[in-house]
């Protein structure tokens, strides 16, 4: 700024002349019609009237006619005038462009005699002025003379009238050049603004918590009003009738208002840094300035200074704030420290050309995005390592989930309707037809006794993980581990838990192999099961809870398989559990009599299958069945003489069997 100052002192109107005699513009580039225009003051004069006038003074443009004195009379902001420059030059027919800006608040321009812009409609009274305010870019052939430019200017709609900014001129090429940088530069302006406000709403409405983003967002929005009344006037140039006191008002709600949302977005953002006490007064101050746009457009104009001043402490606040915070490390801090030194260049720059201290235009936009967009990065920062923490609280969070479902089974919490065992509540309970599977190590006290406390958990974890995948592969799950012995559930099929048995039975085999190479013996398991309605369930109290399966069900499965000890069996099934399998499974099984359900009256069958035993043992079974049932039912009916014989001679072929052996002592008992 300060360089191309220093070049257009060099090239300046001189009492209304600017010579350009010895100047190449394809050389020199774009000149700034920056000096002395001749000035007429309540004049409104065309090109071919000028000999009438007699009360021509000169005026330093870009500026306003504020506080300049004209015969002895000190001028207010409301009247009309019309400007006029020379411009001496040897260009020969060269095309040239020139940049019109806007102006307070109504011109008309005629190069030498033809007119060639306008905006709104130049009057002498405020009745037949109609204001408007939209740059234009103007093409014309150099006439073989001198260059005449004259303006006529009237403003009764706003605090201050005149040029505010420079005339720019140049051959057609740099002008066109400069057009479609700025129209391009603005529109990508524009664009970046509203994404990014559309952006950080969509976030805040996701997310109400983030009230950052949602201040973040109108931020942008009150930006991108201003950019698209300010610079091109792109919202004039779409809509041309636009009322020019709302226009008026969009551009000065940002300056009233922005201060205030962006004391509140940095006490979002680093609340340890801001003063709250602050704020407030920067929000009481922007609702009494809001207050003047409901009057008319000369009212809000009139306060600009107070305004600037406000806008001005502001910006060193938050670049206290901001400073304050990079000091002491804030997270990302670096990043709108940079763009409020950015950001404060241009907004001086636009409070000294506003009171036409300067003469520049207005930057307040590009810096205000530099600045959101360091802001965006610095949301988008903090966004990232949310997403960072998210992510790694997820992985814990699965892992807990992994780790939570080795103790609570996942099945069970399905069968609570439940995702994850966070969901799960104290007296939760469902009631459902399953399977219920006991099965314990035979003599595992006196194995135990054998072994050291470590090596005891070593055995039984051993054995438990031959176990469980085979309860699993059967569409079950264990339910608790109870020292040496399981409760599992098979919410399917029955048959599926006798398959579970079968398999077990054969994988300890394997396991016996293994163990009798090293000189170890051999281990025997005892399978109970039964089928019925069971309820699943926590029990406890709010800070201590079990999952846990309630049903007389459950209590004869239990029974059952404690049973298996008594009888020799390998598996032991209620009749509700056969009568589900033996039309399915190719099984062999003896009856083993009735037992009485714990607490009731009632009493259950229960039945030997005995296809999973060795050969030996099983053909015995089979050879002996029709025997030993016919002795069980005369043992049921007290015919106990009956029954003792055809026990003994069910031991006479099967001299193992331990259920005839308990039966004939049940036997002696009752003489």
């Amino acid at each position: 700024m300060l360089f191309i100052s220093c070049k257009n002192e060099l090239i300046e109107i001189k009492k209304g002349v600017l010579d350009l005699t010895d100047k190449d513009l394809e050389k020199s580039g774009i000149i700034t019609l920056n000096g002395e225009w001749e000035f007429y003051w309540n004049q409104l004069l065309s090109p071919n009237n000028f000999k009438k006038s007699s009360s021509k003074t000169f005026i330093k443009l870009p500026d306003v006619w504020n506080g300049h004195t004209v015969e002895n009379h000190k001028l207010s902001g409301k009247g009309f005038a019309t400007f006029r420059i020379t411009i001496k030059n040897k260009l020969g027919k060269k095309k040239l462009g020139l940049r019109v800006p806007f102006h307070f608040t109504a011109y008309k321009l005629w190069i030498n005699e033809n007119p060639v812009a306008a905006n709104g409609y130049v009057g002498k009274l405020k009745e037949n002025s109609i204001p408007q305010t939209v740059p234009q870019y103007v093409y014309f052939e150099a006439p073989a003379g001198d260059i005449i430019l004259t303006l006529q200017v009237s403003n009764f709609h706003f605090d201050k009238g005149g040029v505010p900014a420079p005339y720019k001129l140049g051959l057609e090429s740099q002008i066109k050049e400069i057009q479609t940088k700025q129209f391009a530069l603005d529109l990508f302006l524009i664009g970046s603004l509203f994404i990014m406000a559309i952006h950080h709403l969509g976030i805040y409405i996701l997310r109400r918590k983030e009230i950052s983003t949602l201040y973040f967002s109108i931020i942008c929005l009150l930006i991108l009003l201003r950019s698209i009344c300010l610079s091109e006037t792109f919202l004039i140039i779409l809509y041309p009738n636009f009322d020019f006191e709302i226009y008026t008002k969009l551009i000065f709600v940002s300056v009233f208002v922005l201060p205030a949302l962006f004391l509140a977005f940095l006490e979002e953002l680093f609340p340890s840094e801001t003063i709250l006490f602050v704020r407030k007064i920067y929000l009481i101050l922007g609702i009494l300035f809001s207050i003047t746009l409901f009057f008319p457009a000369t009212v809000s104009t009139a306060i600009l200074v107070p305004v600037s001043l406000t806008v001005l402490l502001s910006m060193f606040f938050s670049f206290y704030v901001l400073l304050k915070a990079f000091i002491r490390k804030r997270e990302g801090a670096i990043f709108p420290l940079i763009g409020m030194v950015i950001l404060g260049i241009t907004i001086i720059n636009d409070l000294l050309f506003d009171n036409q201290i300067i003469i520049s235009d207005y930057y307040i936009q590009y810096g205000l995005f530099f600045f959101i967009f360091s802001q965006s990065f610095l949301l988008s920062l903090k966004s990232s390592r949310a997403f960072l923490s998210i992510e790694n609280l997820s992985i814990k969070i699965n892992r807990i989930n992994v780790a939570s479902s080795r103790f609570v089974p996942n099945e069970f919490l399905k069968f609570l309707g439940k995702e994850s065992v966070v969901d799960v509540n104290l007296g939760d309970h469902v009631i459902k037809e399953m399977s219920i599977m006991f099965a314990d190590v035979r003599s595992f006290t006196s194995i135990s006794e054998k072994m050291t406390p470590e090596e005891n958990f070593e055995f039984i974890n051993r054995l438990l993980k031959r176990i469980s995948p085979i309860i699993r592969n059967h569409h079950g799950f264990i339910d608790k581990f109870i020292g040496d012995s399981i409760m599992a559930l098979f919410p399917h099929t029955p048959k599926d838990a006798v398959l579970a048995a079968s398999h077990l039975l054969k994988e300890l085999d394997d396991y016996n192999t293994e163990r009798e190479l090293i000189g170890l013996f051999p281990i025997r398991i005892g399978v109970g099961i039964n089928a019925g309605s069971a309820m699943l369930g926590t029990i406890g109290e709010e800070e201590r809870m079990d999952g846990t399966v309630i049903s007389d069900a459950v209590n004869l499965a239990s029974r059952i398989e404690s049973l298996t000890k008594v009888f020799g069996s390998n598996v032991i099934v209620s009749n509700s559990v056969l009568n589900e399998i033996k039309d399915e499974l190719p099984i062999d099984y003896r009856f083993l009599g009735e037992i009485q359900v714990k607490g009731k009256q009632l009493f259950v069958e229960i039945y030997d299958v005995f296809s999973f035993d060795n050969f030996k043992i099983r053909e015995a079974k089979y050879q002996t069945k029709e025997l030993f049932e016919a002795a069980i039912i005369h043992f049921q009916r007290k015919e106990f003489l009956l029954a003792k014989s055809l026990f003994e001679t069910v031991l006479a072929i099967f001299p193992d069997d331990k259920a005839s052996i308990h039966y004939l002592n049940s036997i002696k008992s009752e003489f």
